[in-house]
């Protein structure tokens, strides 16, 4: 889970509200306009392809707009459905049946249905407080971090304290989320394990190791500009600082 730099109201959200503005603007009768598939397009390009929660990269048949505050929370004076501050692209929590060939995707070693759900499956209705963090408003500084051995993802203590941030409310917001199912911990034991081998393999004994995570750092997130890599927390842990000098290079903003 990583901050997410979030651009300006879509015009069709705009144009929508303005038409109908005498009506209740559910989110049921947005969908239901050809304006749906561009907002979530949009939210896609935002967030550089990832899942807001758990990083995975949203697949076309695995992917879904979620309303961090649950719309069932709507009423006249607060519309949860249409706002767009309220608004994340997510993966489907891995409770769906998706046709991913090997081809598209060969870094998900596991599909779903699993029998265990993660992200806006597992978060549910729940109704955010004040404990669970908003990808909107989290810092760019690195919260996470992982077990190399297991793929757990856990709060960064020192991270946490220099973000002013509770390490509970991390781990509350793992916790609430999901982010630790079986699949999601093995796909991060993969990316680790992956990057561990480049680096040993490419470690020839006289290259400063910083400045060598920092090259495959830079080959992984580019220039920024572009989708990031799935993971790219789990990736951005393992690389360390290199990373980190990367991401200040490239004005890293989420």
């Amino acid at each position: 889970m990583k901050n997410v730099f979030k651009s300006s109201e879509p015009e069709e959200i705009q144009k929508y509200k303005k038409k109908n503005a005498a009506e209740s603007n559910k989110w049921k009768s947005f969908r239901r306009t050809g304006a749906y598939n561009s907002v979530r397009e949009t939210l896609i390009k935002d967030q550089k392809g990832l899942c807001a929660y758990c990083e995975i990269d949203l697949h076309p048949q695995d992917r879904c707009v979620e309303h961090f505050i649950p719309r069932n929370q709507s009423t006249p004076e607060n519309n949860y459905d249409l706002d767009w501050q309220n608004m994340l692209a997510n993966c489907r929590g891995g409770m769906e049946n998706i046709d991913i060939s090997e081809e598209e995707n060969e870094r998900r070693i596991s599909q779903p249905p699993n029998r265990f759900a993660c992200c806006s499956a597992a978060k549910a209705d729940f109704i955010p407080n004040e404990k669970f963090l908003n990808p909107l408003k989290l810092p760019t500084l690195r919260l996470f971090r992982f077990s190399s051995l297991d793929g757990e993802i856990r709060p960064d203590a020192n991270a946490c304290e220099n973000a002013g941030i509770p390490f509970e409310y991390v781990q509350f917001t793992i916790q609430t989320l999901g982010l630790n199912v079986q699949r999601l911990k093995n796909e991060r034991v993969a990316i680790i394990s992956e990057i561990t081998q480049e680096l040993d393999q490419r470690d020839d004994g006289i290259i400063n190791p910083i400045l060598l995570k920092k090259q495959i750092a830079s080959e992984r997130f580019g220039d920024g500009k572009h989708d990031w890599p799935a993971f790219f927390t789990t990736i951005r842990w393992v690389l360390g600082k290199g990373a980190e000098e990367h991401l200040v290079d490239i004005s890293y903003l989420g």
